[in-house]
């Protein structure tokens, strides 16, 4: 849901409220083939408590891994990463995390910083309100709209 809000508060309203769309797209079915063939000797999807990392490596300290298909949503995976270094650091952890995009070879470390964890603080409490909302918040235009499985209930 962090990755929502950052992205758009009117997809999480329809994704908090249970309004799911096509999660069988090919961008999915792609993203999930990715994450299926990269990083092949990771043990994948490792849960702790109520999140689930896509690998973790603890080679020079621990590291928190997300393996994402495009960085065209850079900004709202680096919050989710982000939501992910803040949890187990509540926890005692001292994790650093890396996002890797497998198609472009590129790869991004994040390091939890004090104002990014008041910033996910803000988030986390922020976002009931937004679901709780009676009618999902008004549509914004974003470049990346058309990919998005609920284009249809805000465009259409």
């Amino acid at each position: 849901m962090i990755q929502y809000y950052v992205a758009c508060k009117r997809e999480l309203w329809f994704f908090g409220n249970k309004v799911n769309m096509d999660y069988e797209s090919d961008d999915i079915k792609t993203g999930k083939i990715i994450h299926q063939t990269s990083y092949v000797r990771e043990e994948k999807e490792v849960a702790f408590e109520d999140v689930v990392f896509d690998f973790v490596k603890n080679e020079d300290g621990s590291f928190i891994f997300e393996i994402k298909k495009s960085s065209k949503l850079e900004e709202p995976t680096k919050y989710q990463l982000y939501y992910y270094l803040w949890y187990v650091h509540k926890k005692g952890s001292q994790a650093k995390g890396v996002i890797v995009y497998p198609k472009e070879r590129k790869k991004e470390e994040l390091v939890l910083t004090e104002d990014i964890n008041k910033e996910i603080e803000k988030i986390v409490s922020d976002i009931p309100n937004i679901i709780n909302m009676k009618q999902p918040p008004p549509p914004v235009k974003k470049p990346y709209c058309k990919g998005c499985t609920y284009h249809n209930l805000c465009w259409v």
